[in-house]
């Protein structure tokens, strides 16, 4: 009786390791594939295909999988912009856009400091920019600049603090991984309980 007992705790433990197993790996990296763009339109054309148009300067760059050992190239990284002027869709003096780490996955790289005229188009409700569209440096940007006109300056007062929005989400993966740690550590200390008897 105690044998089929312990068959049966067994299963059990391994069943739930697969399940756990399989939890953890959805914080892997999803595999990436070198970008493909087509050549991006007239400003007319992108102003109509795009969520948000403005003129900005990087104010932060924040990059949750940093400190990761494993990294891909399409990790999102988050990019806070003070926004100078909008032709379209934003209404507030500072915006996170977001980006694929690397121009491999069509990320933009986007460095601290520097001003950019910002195509983004809207995906599961954030801002994203990359390679495919017309972001560019401002100081390259002259003749999107003319096309657009005079944009308006935001009216929304705002301030973005990503510090305090990454220490969540880590802070949510190790809670995750401590269940994840007790409930193996349980299953283990109850197999070895059962095999005794």
């Amino acid at each position: 009786m105690a044998k089929g007992n312990a068959k049966i705790v067994t299963v059990k433990f391994i069943i739930l390791f697969i399940i756990t197993t399989s939890f953890v790996f959805n914080y892997l990296p999803d595999t990436s594939y070198a970008c493909s763009c087509v050549e991006p339109g007239t400003v007319k054309e992108e102003m109509t295909q795009n969520s948000a148009v403005f003129s900005g300067k990087v104010i932060e760059i924040a990059d949750k999988n940093q400190n990761n050992s494993i990294q891909s190239s399409a990790d999102p990284i988050a990019v806070v912009f003070e926004v100078e002027e909008s032709w379209k869709g934003i209404n507030q003096t500072q915006v996170v856009v977001y980006t694929e780490r690397s121009s491999a996955s069509c990320g933009f790289e986007f460095s601290l400091h520097n001003e950019y005229l910002v195509y983004a188009h809207e995906n599961t409700g954030n801002l994203n920019a990359s390679i495919c569209s017309r972001t560019t440096l401002l100081s390259a940007a002259d003749q999107d600049m003319q096309d657009l006109g005079k944009g308006e300056r935001s009216t929304e007062q705002i301030s973005i603090d990503l510090t305090t929005e990454n220490s969540k989400n880590t802070n949510q993966l190790y809670i995750y991984l401590l269940i994840v740690a007790l409930f193996l550590g349980g299953g283990y200390i109850t197999l070895k309980r059962r095999t005794k008897k």
